[in-house]
């Protein structure tokens, strides 16, 4: 059994679980939503490309945990099982199950999230009658990329991890450390320089900080993307954008955070003791 086989059962697997469908249903409804909010509020004045931003910023909530789950157990769990002993028994290394784990459920991941998008950008263009595909498009591929990001993520943690409790709190950790409480770091980071929190105009160096995190570096990405990345960028400074914050830099951002957690997971993982 080599990696392609493993990665092929996994999404195999995923399938026979019905994880996909459940990806495609809640970004599906919950996109959707998003796209119909400004007919709620009439001070609002919608637009299709203000919707797939909304959509942008439910997915940048959303897709993070539901890769954590679709992935944080794919070692641990079979570790902990003792089915991992059974396959580590066949041709495989432990570097192949790790890639072949983690090329699968990132399938998984990235086909729910196009097929969810897909639905959404249906629903925006029956709203608004039009869908603007470069912005839509862009906004699908860089969503796909995030949720792999963190499929990289959970993958390392269940590689570190001998038991579904510990990969568990570490996925809920990652979450709550890069999703929900990063801009905490900027903004602490802003209050120690300057002794006032972040107002209107901020320094370049905030917007790194923010955007060093892989849903950050997503947020940067799509803003770039829907509203003009050197407008959005300098009015936000008052001034020319510095080099790094060019797109290619949180591009660089959310490889990283793909590739550094396999890595630093293959490390512990070719030690472990599975016995």
């Amino acid at each position: 059994m080599t990696w392609p086989t493993i990665a092929r059962k996994e999404f195999a697997d995923a399938l026979g679980s019905r994880m996909l469908w459940g990806i495609v249903a809640v970004i599906a409804v919950m996109t959707s939503l998003s796209a119909g909010f400004s007919l709620l509020i009439p001070e609002l004045e919608g637009s299709a490309v203000a919707a797939i931003g909304g959509a942008s910023q439910f997915a940048g909530l959303l897709v993070p945990i539901m890769a954590l789950i679709a992935a944080y157990l794919a070692i641990a769990g079979e570790r902990e099982s003792g089915s991992l002993k059974v396959l580590l028994g066949l041709p495989p290394s432990r570097g192949e199950v790790l890639m072949g784990k983690f090329l699968g459920r990132a399938g998984v991941v990235t086909i729910g999230l196009v097929l969810g998008f897909a639905v959404s950008g249906v629903v925006t263009a029956a709203i608004y009658g039009t869908l603007p595909l470069v912005a839509f498009v862009g906004t699908t591929a860089l969503t796909a990329l995030l949720g792999v990001s963190f499929v990289g993520i959970a993958i390392g943690i269940s590689a570190l991890t001998a038991t579904r409790a510990r990969a568990m709190t570490l996925a809920i950790t990652a979450y709550l450390g890069l999703t929900l409480l990063w801009d905490l770091v900027p903004n602490a980071a802003h209050l120690l320089v300057t002794g006032e929190m972040p107002g209107g105009v901020v320094p370049a160096w905030l917007l790194l900080l923010q955007g060093l995190s892989p849903t950050g570096a997503y947020n940067a990405l799509t803003q770039a993307l829907l509203l003009g990345g050197g407008t959005a960028i300098e009015a936000r400074i008052g001034g020319p954008a510095p080099v790094y914050l060019h797109p290619a830099v949180f591009l660089a951002v959310l490889l990283a955070w793909t590739l550094l957690p396999l890595a630093v997971g293959y490390l512990g993982f070719r030690r472990a003791d599975l016995s």
